[in-house]
This record gives C-alpha cells, structure tokens and sequence, in this order.
C-alpha cells in the first residue's frame, strides 16, 4: 500500500509539473517590416535566407542569447507573427550589402520596423526581358557600385548571371540552369556600362516565364544584388 501511495504522489507531482509548463505563455506579438536602401527603396533579395536574413538576441532575458534568425522575402519585407515580446539587438548578415552594426528593438504588440542597409550594387532594366525570334530571353541592365557609408572600401565586382525560372521564386536559389549559361565575368572598369544577356538555350514550354538578373561583388559571402521580377510569356504553337 506503501508503495502505491509513493507512486500515486510521484504520479501527481509529474502531473502538475506538466500543467505549470502548459500554463506558460506563448508569442504574444508580431514582428514585420522592410529591408530599403539609403534612399528608401525596397531591397530586393532571394526567397528566405539565401541572399542575407536578419538575427536577433533577446537581451532582455540573457546577456549571452542564443540567436535566432528571420528569412526575408524576395521585396525586401520580412514577417513573424508568433513572436516573443522583449528586447532584441537586430542585425542584417549574410548578405549582399556594407556591414552595419546592430540596433536594440523594443518588440510588443504588431511591431513594425524598417531595416535601412546600403547593398554593394543597385541593379536597374535598359531593356525589360522579351523573347528573341528563336524563343530565347534576352534582356539589358546596367548596375551602380554604392560607396560604404562609413568609408569602408568597395568589394570588387565578380559576375552578372540571369536567373530564369518557371515559378515566382526565380533567383540563384531557384532557376533553371540547362536555360542559362554560366555567370558572366565583369571588373571595376566596367561599373557604368550596360550589359546585355541572352539565354543559352530557347523556351522550351509554351508557359511564363520568370525573369531577373542577379550581380556581385568578390566579399565573403559572394551574394547576388537583383533586378526586380519580370516576366515573359512563350505562346503556343
């Protein structure tokens, strides 16, 4: 009977145990904004973390935080909205833009908060994406190198490559490469010229088409700076 009773109060105690871990609290806010530029206009990047992502600590708990990390879309918006209210250092990495340090939010409620970066490059359509006779794609841009915003010098330019996909998520992370070649190779000298692409291959499915042009420089992470998103569309027949 001892025993029984023991295991009963073991049983009970577990039991509560478990109901004070079901009693706390979950994500009490949310959390979304924009990625923009030194002029305020929306960065554009790849679908989740390839092109940079933003990390978080909560220093209102812990003065050494176990990081965590959000995706940003391909517009440059990011949004979570099963988050924890509190104190966080937020800091753009891995990505295609002047390293900055971090800023100190103060989450609560539907928080908004835009992240200002300067990108290595600015990308922007001569010629918006179309079809050649053969059902290639072709299409011209020219690129801006930016200067570092505390006099940090300008990585080097590396490549320009043409992502083409048959889904919305086109990008380095997401494209079709039997269309394309390889990235093609440019150098400083070339910074204020226009640049024109062509698909190595045709179409080769009647359907859309998603377009755009991705740019780096050589720095650590070798990450692309965008065109928008274009599209084209191959007929039937």
């Amino acid at each position: 009977m001892k025993k029984i009773f023991l295991g009963m109060m073991v049983l009970a105690a577990v039991m509560f145990k478990s109901c004070e871990i079901d009693n706390y609290e979950g994500p009490d806010a949310s959390i979304q904004g924009t990625i923009v530029d030194q002029n305020g206009k929306a960065v554009q990047f790849e679908q989740g973390q390839g092109s940079g992502r933003i990390k978080l600590e909560e220093t209102s708990w812990s003065e050494n935080p176990v990081p965590l990390y959000l995706n940003i879309r391909q517009d440059g918006s990011y949004v979570n909205t099963k988050f924890f209210a509190g104190t966080y250092l937020a800091t753009l990495v891995e990505g295609a833009f002047y390293p900055q340090e971090g800023q100190e939010i103060a989450v609560a409620g539907e928080y908004k908060h835009d992240f200002s970066i300067v990108p290595y490059l600015e990308l922007e359509w001569v010629s918006e994406p179309a079809l050649t006779a053969d059902n290639k794609v072709t299409a011209s841009f020219k690129l801006k190198r930016n200067a570092g915003p505390n006099g940090e010098n300008m990585p080097d330019l590396m490549d320009y490559q043409l992502f083409i996909s048959t889904t919305q998520y086109v990008g380095n992370n997401n494209f079709d490469g039997t269309r394309v070649g390889q990235p093609v190779k440019i150098t400083n000298t070339q910074a204020n010229d226009t640049f024109t692409i062509t698909s190595l291959q045709p179409m080769k499915y009647a359907t859309t088409y998603f377009v755009r042009i991705g740019a780096r420089v050589n720095d650590t992470y070798k990450k692309y700076n965008y065109t928008t998103i274009k599209t084209v569309t191959v007929p039937n027949g």
